[in-house]
């Protein structure tokens, strides 16, 4: 992989609109990836719902030695951001650093482990910015996909190796009540009320870990819906919330909690979990880690710092096989943002430790 070939491959991609449940925009993508494949390569595609997933391995089967999984998907962007631009070592676009850049670099490492039989897999998903619930989740659960070794170059800052990563539990809330004039109140029972109520009890739990930075479980207050009219009590209402949690927390834990306290509010309530995942966990010490963060090291000519992160990613759907993740990515920076970028040079750095990794020449 040379620097004009991934950039000719990365300025293809980024100029497609990928965002999440576009599914021909998605599709388009997909095909043009799967031109650049090695014919050898095994080539299976699966679709579910709004999402497909390209599978790409060099032996078939559901469970290959090593997997490298990336995401095609990306937020939402101007026109311009759909153009990349090169400014010095910068490559600006949506997708560039979330993470169009790990694509070609993919396509090119299992093009030359299939020369070496090395059984590789490269999978991409499109739908991990909206959970992957259509993607990575069915790939686990359904298909039973399980990788021995897991790479994830989603995830990292300033060429961090996360060791660890929260987990997610989205829950939907909805409070019923009974409506009536608001001029008499007392004759309806007001639902929006019943949630700022709920909202101010959870913030009495979580709100000091949403001030500082640390491991605690946090709390975000995504979404509050309710009422048709100011003068009428509202009837129904609704909070979306997203709590991301450490090892020592749960999904069943903070969704049990959740119910304690609108049991103690009177009314109805329906609660409802949305988008979850488990933490993920990589014990450094662990051989494969140790000699890719040495490889990584020497690659880059500096030590390769171990930080946790707070965002998730695809990884959380296979965290039931406690198999290393190996989550690590090249310098950039403003994802999700006006100013997205990747820097080239990283990138090549990146590719060339990873080849010396898997053992591959390129």
């Amino acid at each position: 992989m040379n620097k004009k070939k991934f950039v000719e491959q990365l300025k293809q991609l980024v100029e497609i609109r990928t965002l999440s449940g576009e599914v021909e925009a998605n599709k388009k993508a997909l095909d043009l990836v799967e031109t650049w494949l090695d014919k050898k390569i095994n080539i299976e595609r699966y679709k579910n719902g709004k999402a497909e997933v390209m599978v790409a391995s060099v032996n078939k089967g559901m469970s290959p030695e090593i997997c490298y999984m990336v995401h095609m998907d990306v937020v939402a962007g101007t026109d311009k951001q759909f153009k990349l631009k090169i400014v010095g070592d910068k490559l600006f676009g949506r997708g560039t650093c979330d993470m169009k850049f790990s694509i070609p670099l993919g396509v090119e490492l299992i093009n030359e482990a299939v020369a070496k039989n090395l059984d590789l897999c490269l999978i991409i998903t499109t739908d991990e910015e909206t959970g992957g619930l259509e993607g990575a989740k069915y790939l686990r659960e359904v298909l039973n996909f399980s990788p021995k070794l897991l790479i994830v170059p989603d995830g990292g800052e300033d060429l961090n190796f996360v060791d660890k990563a929260k987990g997610v539990c989205q829950i939907r809330v909805v409070a019923k009540g009974k409506p009536a004039h608001a001029s008499r109140p007392w004759q309806g029972k007001n639902a929006l009320a019943n949630i700022v109520k709920l909202v101010q009890k959870l913030l009495d739990d979580y709100e000091q870990y949403n001030l500082v930075e640390g491991w605690n479980t946090t709390m975000n207050i995504g979404v509050i819906n309710g009422g048709i009219s100011t003068n009428q009590v509202c009837a129904e209402a609704e909070v979306k919330l997203d709590f991301r949690y450490s090892e020592s927390d749960s999904i069943e834990n903070i969704k049990n909690k959740v119910e304690v306290l609108t049991n103690e509010i009177d009314g109805e309530w329906n609660i409802s979990l949305m988008s979850t995942g488990m933490p993920t966990f990589t014990e450094v010490s662990e051989p494969r880690v140790v000699k890719y963060i040495e490889t990584m090291n020497k690659a880059f000519g500096r030590e390769i710092m171990v930080r946790p992160t707070y965002g998730a990613s695809d990884a959380r759907h296979f965290a039931d096989l406690k198999v290393p993740v190996i989550m690590h990515k090249p310098i950039g920076g403003e994802i999700h943002s006006d100013g997205e970028w990747i820097s080239l040079s990283s990138v090549m750095t990146f590719f060339q430790g990873m080849c010396e990794y898997l053992g591959l020449t390129i």
